[in-house]
């Protein structure tokens, strides 16, 4: 959608310079040399963006300001001013105003400020986004599950033997419950990561007792239905810095991803080990493996691999952009080994505790 803006000011050369700066930007542009008339104009269409200058005859920057953020708090408002007026400026953000632009101004710093503010906007417009598709994906989980558990009683026979069709239909509805799943899953992960403050942890995880065993308690891990055992080999319970809601949701993603794409009654082999001030966390299951030239996309939003064996694999391809993103968000590593058509391995590694470096026993 185009972006509308929409600018005021009483001076002309301010209105035919934010003009000339936004020329052939694809924007939608309208100016207004008053209050009163860019008042009735934002009021009549639904701008993204309204530029007013403070200090104008008549209805001033402020009172279009509060103004709008009243009749319409969908708009974006920023401030021009002089620079005699920055202390008023000041008061326009207190009252609601995104930013201001000190006059005269040069065309970068316009376009600077119009580009934050739209940024801004995609950023709020996501995260209610995320925030819908959270609520409706709590929703979803509780029917979703009394159908695959219904679905599963009669794949197992429970209710008398089935015949061959209808045991591939019965199939076909337990996968796409696995695919649904692996959304739902997926957006409420998401809708957590987005929250505001996560890229400053305090809380201090042992990783093993309070990450690691809490993440395989999970459905579908440990009585997975391609009767893949869970091999462990912990090496202590190194502690980090961080948050194990969201570190659970690293491990529960890399665990679940293995299964997905690991060879049937093969086993999924965990490794935890603490190296050189870091938590070292792997994930190796046996199977098709990644073919070199695609491990470049893996982590990548809605990124899935097309590949051969994994023609009936379904998934949302958020899980292991989620992985990226809490690693990220605690300054970690993640990256992946393996050989083609034989086994993969994901290796995450984490900064150790504040404090910890020098104590405890150093992995191998």
């Amino acid at each position: 959608m185009t972006p509308k803006l929409l600018f005021i000011d009483d001076e002309d050369i301010v209105l035919k310079s934010s003009r000339r700066i936004f020329a052939g930007s694809g924007y939608e542009i309208d100016v207004a040399s008053s209050g009163d008339e860019g008042l009735a104009l934002a009021r009549a269409k639904d701008y993204d963006i309204v530029v007013t200058d403070l200090k104008m005859p008549g209805l001033g920057g402020m009172e279009v300001l509060k103004t709008l953020r009243r009749d319409r708090p969908g708009t974006t408002v920023i401030i021009f001013t002089g620079y005699s007026s920055v202390d008023t400026a000041r008061e326009a953000l207190k009252a609601g105003a995104f930013d201001y632009i000190p006059k005269p101004f040069t065309p970068e710093e316009l376009r600077s400020v119009v580009a934050n503010a739209l940024e801004a906007r995609r950023n709020a417009a996501g995260a209610k986004m995320l925030d819908l598709m959270a609520i409706v994906s709590h929703e979803l989980k509780s029917p979703l599950a009394a159908m695959q558990t219904t679905a599963d009683t009669l794949y197992r026979g429970y209710f008398g033997k089935l015949e061959p069709e209808q045991e591939k239909i019965v199939g076909t509805i337990l996968r796409n419950c696995s695919y649904l799943e692996d959304i739902i899953r997926s957006y409420i992960d998401l809708s957590k990561m987005e929250l505001d403050g996560l890229t400053a942890f305090k809380k201090r995880v042992p990783f093993a007792s309070q990450v690691l065993a809490e993440a395989l308690k999970a459905p579908g891990i440990r009585d997975n239905p391609k009767k893949m055992p869970i091999v462990t080999e912990l090496e202590g319970d190194p502690v980090l810095d961080g948050d194990p809601d969201l570190l659970k949701i690293l491990v529960g993603n890399l665990v679940n991803n293995a299964i997905k794409y690991g060879a049937e009654g093969t086993p999924v082999r965990l490794r935890l080990s603490r190296t050189d001030g870091e938590v070292r966390f792997a994930v190796r299951n046996e199977g098709v493996g990644i073919p070199e030239e695609a491990k470049g996309r893996l982590f990548k939003r809605f990124e899935r691999l097309k590949q051969k064996g994994t023609e009936g694999v379904k998934g949302s391809g958020l899980g292991l952009y989620i992985c990226k993103t809490i690693v990220d968000k605690h300054k970690g590593r993640i990256w992946v080994e393996g050989e083609p058509g034989k086994w993969v391995e994901f290796l995450v590694a984490l900064p150790v505790a504040g404090g910890e470096a020098a104590s405890g026993t150093p992995g191998a």
